[in-house]
C-alpha cells in the first residue's frame, strides 16, 4: 500500500466518513459494520477531543454564563467526567446485546459512539465560540445549538447501534433501556469493590500501626 493509498484512507475516515453518517446514516453504519468503513484512530481522536471540550467549556465558556472557578477542579477530573462514562456505556451495551444475540463487536459499538457524538462535539464548539462573542439575552442560541447537538447524538447513536446489531426499532429501545439497567449495575459494583478495597486498606493500616506499637 502506498503512501498516496493511505492518505486517502484517512482523508476517507476523517472527513468523508463523517459527513456520510451525517447524510446517510443507515447505510454508512451498514457499510462500517460489513465494509470494515471508519478509522479507529478518528474514534480515539473524537473521544479526546469531547474530553478536550469538557475542559474548554470549563474554563473558557463566555463569563456572561460561566460561574465556574476554575482552579476548584483539575483537568483530568474534567476529561475523566467524559471518558468513563464512555467506557461504561460501551461495555454495557456489549454485555446487554451478547446476552441478546447482538451482532456488534465491542469496538463497533466503541466507533458507532464516537461517530454519533461527533456532529456534538462540532456544535458544542460553535456553541464555545458563540458564549464568549453574544448577548446574555442572546445566550439561548447556544443552548439551542447544544440541544441541537445532544438530539443528533442520541438519534444517530440509536441508529447506528441498530444497524450494527441488526435489531428492529422496538429491540432497539429495549436495548437502550436494558444498557441504562447493566451501567447501573457496573457502578454499584465498582463502588461495592472500591469501598471494599478501602476497608481493607484501613484494616492494614490498622494492623501496621498496632505491630510498630507494639515491636
Amino acid at each position: 500500500m502506498n503512501l498516496k493509498t493511505v492518505l486517502s484512507n484517512v482523508d476517507h475516515a476523517c472527513r468523508k466518513f463523517p459527513l456520510r453518517i451525517l447524510g446517510h446514516p443507515f447505510k454508512a453504519f451498514e457499510e462500517m459494520k460489513t465494509e470494515h468503513m471508519g478509522s479507529m484512530g478518528f474514534c480515539v481522536f473524537v473521544l479526546f477531543l469531547s474530553c478536550l471540550l469538557n475542559v474548554l467549556e470549563y474554563v473558557y465558556k463566555g463569563f456572561l454564563v460561566n460561574y465556574n472557578d476554575r482552579y476548584e477542579v483539575s483537568t483530568l477530573y474534567l476529561m475523566l467526567v467524559t471518558a468513563f462514562p464512555v467506557a461504561l456505556f460501551v461495555t454495557g451495551n456489549w454485555s446487554v446485546t451478547t446476552l441478546l444475540n447482538g451482532k456488534g463487536k465491542f469496538h463497533e459499538i466503541f466507533m458507532v459512539t464516537m461517530y454519533a457524538l461527533f456532529p456534538f462535539c462540532v456544535l458544542r464548539i460553535i456553541g464555545l465560540i458563540l458564549s464568549n462573542v453574544l448577548l446574555l439575552d442572546e445566550m439561548a442560541i447556544v443552548n439551542a445549538i447544544n440541544g441541537i447537538g445532544v438530539a443528533m447524538f442520541v438519534l444517530y447513536l440509536f441508529i447506528g447501534l441498530v444497524v450494527i446489531h441488526d435489531y428492529s426499532f422496538f429491540q432497539g429501545v429495549g436495548m437502550l433501556l436494558l444498557t441504562v439497567f447493566a451501567i447501573l449495575v457496573i457502578v454499584f459494583i465498582l463502588m461495592l469493590g472500591f469501598s471494599l478495597v478501602a476497608d481493607v486498606w484501613d484494616f492494614l493500616r490498622t494492623v501496621w500501626r498496632e505491630l510498630r506499637l507494639k515491636f
